[in-house]
């Protein structure tokens, strides 16, 4: 056919069509494996919605062309129908894998929603059956637009922008094109499954394909744009990895200077204590003791009670068992180390505000150490009746203690060696610079991490990140 008799509305189709199948293409090629993120099982749904829906426009583009002999135009139809059906139905698996992984979010209702809506159309075909021409399946496509069209771009629509809820802890630029690309599909629902095909907007004048054409090519590029964060997971990942491989030499270097160490000074220690006992003994036993000697002795054993708990911390530090992990509250936990503090609580104000959680997969008695140590030096850095705040939260696939503090800060140059195994900026014989290197090897221990955030002045902030309690050998996400 010359392009001079080429209808207007073919190149319109044509374009609105391969917008889709891009969209397919662009998942399709996507490297997803290894993933994550519960969107790399729900992308493949949304890619066969793409192709499908893609081949459905270029179907009306086809029948525009007037090709074929009229035999063919009824059986073109009802396979554009059919296209449109099985897009829609991948459409809403794709929201619902999505859904899925969302916390809170009740969409078991949408396994009887769906085939309900489903039947409008279905029934009408099948009502009309003996009579079947064209006019019978267009009103089912309007019938399938209304129904799970509707149904597919809401929830598609929804489910995108929580899922940049998600996705904002590693990118808030990926976050803000699921957010557009959900704000497109809402939308293409009202175009494409409220408004009917051909039909011109009030007011403008203008054909509602151009409408949706334009608008799936917005979903198009910002769903494209947010398959980036794939790429960032990975980086992520990778450096992660890295770091962790060089701690782990590091750790186990310190471990092996640690535990030959904490070996040599205990026998030392335990026949010191001894000595001292027997002192004692001696001196209740005789005369009365000089003045300023009791102050000597207990000198002694404070020393001596310092001494051993670096014994303990180094001990502690070398060992490389790792526990039974177990589900575990994190609020009891928390509370249970609040506590713990017994009358040192009392010289600040604490205040806590604790969300229900889910359980995680730890070791209570470890989290405990890594709660008190992180307090404890919460209490060191703030002056007496500072303000200390306990928090936990979820979010998205992670569970958040967060310790805060109004002290002294922690200066730039000294936050990344903060985790570092005997460094501290506390003055002589305040602290083995032990503590935050022992939490973070227990983090690591539960597959967690600890972050820290800190201006000089102002406080400190302490990040506990737990994953979901793990189900089945996997995460619960």
């Amino acid at each position: 056919m010359p392009a001079s008799h080429c209808p207007t509305g073919v190149p319109l189709y044509f374009f609105y069509g391969l917008t889709f199948i891009f969209l397919g293409l662009a998942i399709a090629v996507k490297d997803m494996s290894g993933s994550k993120l519960r969107l790399a099982d729900s992308l493949p749904s949304l890619a066969i919605f793409g192709f499908s829906h893609g081949l459905h426009e270029w179907l009306e583009c086809y029948l525009l062309l007037g090709y074929g002999n009229a035999s063919l135009l009824l059986p073109i139809h009802y396979l554009k129908l059919l296209t449109l059906v099985v897009s829609f139905l991948f459409l809403n698996h794709f929201a619902i894998c999505l859904l899925r992984s969302q916390p809170k979010i009740r969409w078991q209702w949408l396994r009887v929603l769906i085939p309900l809506l489903l039947v409008f159309p279905g029934m009408h075909l099948f009502l009309s059956w003996e009579n079947l021409d064209l006019q019978t399946i267009r009103q089912a496509d309007i019938l399938a637009r209304l129904t799970i069209g509707n149904l597919g771009g809401i929830l598609a629509a929804f489910a995108l922008i929580r899922h940049g809820r998600v996705v904002e802890i590693l990118s808030r630029s990926a976050a803000l094109h699921f957010h557009w690309a959900g704000i497109g599909f809402a939308l293409y629902a009202l175009l494409a499954g409220v408004i009917p095909s051909h039909a011109m907007i009030p007011f403008l004048a203008i054909q509602v394909e151009i409408f949706r054409s334009l608008t799936a090519a917005l979903i198009t590029y910002f769903l494209v744009k947010a398959m980036n964060v794939f790429n960032i997971e990975t980086r992520k990942t990778l450096e992660q990895q890295i770091l962790h491989l060089a701690q782990a030499e590091k750790l186990a270097a310190v471990g092996k200077l640690a535990a030959g160490i904490a070996h040599e000074i205990n026998n030392p220690l335990t026949n010191i204590s001894l000595n001292v006992e027997l002192l004692k003994k001696d001196l209740q036993d005789g005369a009365k003791p000089e003045a300023g000697l009791e102050k000597r002795f207990a000198a002694i054993e404070r020393n001596i009670g310092r001494a051993s708990r670096i014994a303990g911390e180094l001990l502690h530090f070398s060992r490389q068992k790792e526990d039974t992990l177990v589900p575990i509250d994190l609020n009891e936990i928390v509370s249970g180390s609040l506590t713990l503090l017994g009358s040192k609580r009392q010289n600040y104000r604490i205040e806590t505000r604790l969300l229900p959680l889910p359980p995680v997969m730890a070791v209570a008695v470890k989290i405990e150490e890594v709660l008190l140590n992180v307090l404890l030096n919460a209490m060191d850095a703030s002056p007496l009746g500072g303000l200390i705040t306990v928090s936990t939260r979820c979010q998205g696939l992670e569970i958040l203690v967060e310790i805060s503090d109004q002290g002294v800060g922690i200066a730039p140059e000294h936050i990344k060696q903060a985790m570092e195994p005997f460094h501290t900026t506390k003055e002589v014989g305040q602290g083995t610079g032990l503590g935050l290197s022992l939490c973070y090897s227990i983090m690591e221990l539960f597959r967690g991490r600890i972050e820290l955030n800190s201006t000089v002045g102002v406080g400190t902030t302490v990040l506990l990140v737990f994953p979901h309690a793990v189900k089945g050998g996997e995460h619960d996400a």
